[in-house]
């Protein structure tokens, strides 16, 4: 086809991340934008709720200083070449294409090489609140981590093509990002991260959830982790070693309910499909599993039983 004069040939798009998926290619990796001559260029910023995605070309030059306040979270993940990381404490980290790196504060970038980095920006309270705890200042590398591929080409897909302009959709990907990024910090080292004093405290804040909506029979485990917002995998792990797990302590919450309905109600309210709707079982035959479990007695033979008589879980 000719071309007129003055027309401005393009060239060919390049394929993005699902279309490469779509070919049934196993090796996946983002496409990249084009590097800038020059020191680090501000690209454009995908705001997704309480995180921001920005993608910074870095070139040989001055070092990159990306202030920031101490409540916030910086995230670099290079997806191409390699970059010298460094926090407000410490000294510079080589972090190599693929991997990924985390600071509390400020962050400044040295010339490792030229490289594409995605940023990752977002409120401490948003990780401490999932059991994640960060040094101050001090450069953390997610060397252990299997997620960091699966974060870095999700985070990237989101910045290409942010999803719809709609409140539940932004929020929906938001959770997502964050969950990635969760177990990816979960899955790496120091041991300081997910320690046993902040499981303590998730496991706490989500028995006060179960004791406040036990009687909801739509309540389960992915509730109450969406509830404390946090992943349900986050959630049972915060539960290991501690001899229950969340489903267990929401049977257990409506078995002793149960029982005392069975106490204290009186004719056809003292039914066991009354007395599960009451505590939160969704059938009767719920109920009387749950209840025969936990107190190895059936609710029938409960009921002949005394009023004064002390009912304790089984062993």
């Amino acid at each position: 086809m000719a071309v007129q004069s003055g027309t401005r040939v393009l060239p060919p798009r390049r394929a993005g991340i699902s279309a490469h998926l779509a070919s049934g290619a196993t090796d996946v990796r983002p496409v990249l934008p084009a590097r800038r001559s020059g020191a680090a260029t501000l690209e454009r910023r995908t705001v997704l709720g309480d995180v921001v995605l920005t993608c910074l070309a870095v070139a040989s030059g001055a070092p990159r200083q990306l202030p920031t306040g101490e409540g916030t979270v910086q995230v670099a993940a290079v997806l191409s070449g390699s970059a010298l990381v460094r926090g407000g404490r410490g000294q510079p980290i080589a972090v190599e294409r693929g991997g990924v790196a985390a600071v509390v504060g400020a962050l400044t970038l040295h010339d490792g090489g030229p490289a594409t980095i995605l940023l990752i920006t977002l409120p401490l309270q948003v990780l401490s609140r999932r059991g994640i705890r960060l040094p101050r200042g001090l450069v953390e590398t997610c060397t252990g981590s299997a997620l960091r591929g699966p974060l870095r080409e999700f985070a990237y897909a989101l910045h290409r093509s942010p999803p719809a302009a709609s409140a539940p959709a932004a929020r929906a990907a938001e959770r997502s990002l964050v969950e990635l990024l969760v177990g990816t910090l979960l899955e790496s080292e120091p041991p300081s991260v997910d320690s046993a004093t902040l499981r303590g405290i998730l496991r706490s804040r989500a028995m006060a959830v179960v004791q406040h909506r036990f009687t909801d029979p739509s309540l389960r485990p992915r509730l109450v982790a969406l509830e404390l917002n946090v992943s349900l995998r986050h959630l049972q792990r915060s539960f290991e070693g501690s001899g229950t797990t969340i489903a267990l302590e929401i049977r257990r919450a409506r078995s002793e309910y149960a029982a005392t309905l069975i106490e204290t109600l009186t004719g056809p309210d003292r039914t066991d499909r009354r007395i599960a709707a009451r505590a939160g079982f969704s059938s009767a035959g719920q109920l009387r599993a749950a209840f025969d479990d936990h107190f190895g007695i059936p609710t029938s033979s409960y009921r002949l039983l005394g009023p004064s008589h002390v009912l304790l879980p089984s062993a």
